[in-house]
């Protein structure tokens, strides 16, 4: 049974810079949240534009990072 949830996460890179994500939403893994996660992961995606970072110069940084993502998910699915 879908239940209305939230919850934040944070996470540090080596030169201590923090990210923090608060995500509200429904999940059917009342504990988990993995369902509600993906959505949070499909909705921030969504919103990226690979031609910003052309314009700024940080193509390098796009593939880099779209690389990553590759990886993660790849793993993902292992």
């Amino acid at each position: 049974m879908a239940e209305k949830t939230a919850f934040k996460m944070e996470s540090s890179d080596e030169q201590g810079n923090t990210l923090s994500v608060s995500v509200e939403g429904t999940s059917d893994m009342a504990f988990w949240k993995h369902d509600l996660k993906i959505e949070a992961v499909k909705a921030l995606l969504e919103t990226v534009d690979k031609k910003d970072f052309y314009e700024d110069g940080k193509e390098d940084e796009f593939h880099k990072s779209i690389q990553e993502l590759r990886n993660l998910l790849n793993s993902l699915e292992m």
